[in-house]
């Protein structure tokens, strides 16, 4: 069975944090999907690339890099919030590994987003309107493209670590899992 396991999740939600931690604890090599497009973009940042050409030109470049890792081995990959927009890219990550859907509650994800000056999509007028529309429209997305679901809302990231192991190592699991108790 493939041990690659594909971090989807909205902005704020951990996935480069946890998984650098989940694939150090793994064995395996992490990759994050917005370093591999800043990579072959020669250094030029998300925010620069998203003003430049504009966020369908990212899309296309985000698909073009998920492409590449579908015969990767042992990864953990974090994906850019919208990298699940996509119906060709859903298929690629299915392709690519397990894949596990790190949520919280929308005021923890929030917070954690609106700390990072980087996220080209809430440079906005009203960047909590913004993101409240982002969310709504990709929570079923989410869900619908995920094999398993970690909430990782008030738990420290190696918490979060912990649980996404767990439950990977039941095998068989349901959709919702929560490591809050």
């Amino acid at each position: 069975m493939n041990s690659n396991i594909v971090l989807i999740g909205f902005m704020g939600c951990g996935k480069s944090s946890i998984g650098r931690r989940l694939a150090k604890r793994l064995g395996h090599e992490f990759l994050d999907t917005d370093d591999l497009i800043i990579a072959h973009a020669q250094g030029t940042s998300i925010s620069e690339l998203f003003a430049n050409d504009g966020e369908e030109r990212f899309r296309e470049r985000e698909s073009a890099e998920l492409r590449e890792l579908v015969e990767a081995k042992d990864i953990v990959l974090a994906t850019g919030g919208g990298a699940i927009l996509r119906e060709e890219n859903r298929a690629l990550l299915h392709r690519i590994g397990r894949i596990v859907w790190l949520h919280a509650d929308p005021e923890t994800l929030f917070e954690r987003a609106s700390r990072n000056r980087k996220r080209p999509l809430l440079d906005v007028e009203n960047p909590r309107s913004t993101f409240n529309a982002l969310l709504e429209s990709r929570l079923p997305i989410y869900e619908s493209a995920a094999d398993i679901q970690v909430d990782a809302t008030g738990l420290p990231h190696e918490q979060t670590v912990d649980e996404i192991i767990r439950v990977l190592a039941v095998g068989d699991v349901p959709k919702a899992s929560s490591g809050a108790s």
